[in-house]
């Protein structure tokens, strides 16, 4: 995720919300892709999609917190 994004989403928290909600089913039909036995075309997508989230929900809680 870049930072022009983090800052938008810090200035959006609908934005926030709904990026979140789209990264987690993503993340759930890769991981669904991947267990039926089928591949992805890139292999670091999981661990990308899992920094994604992990970075929404940081901004999430900090504004929460504010």
């Amino acid at each position: 995720m870049k930072v022009s994004k983090k800052k938008d989403f810090r200035e959006n928290p609908d934005k926030l919300e709904s990026r979140l909600i789209a990264a987690r089913k993503e993340l759930m039909d890769v991981r669904a892709q991947l267990s039926s036995g089928g591949s992805i075309g890139d292999p670091t997508k999981p661990r990308e999609l899992k920094k994604e989230i992990a970075a929404l929900l940081t901004i999430k809680h900090e504004l929460e917190n504010n």
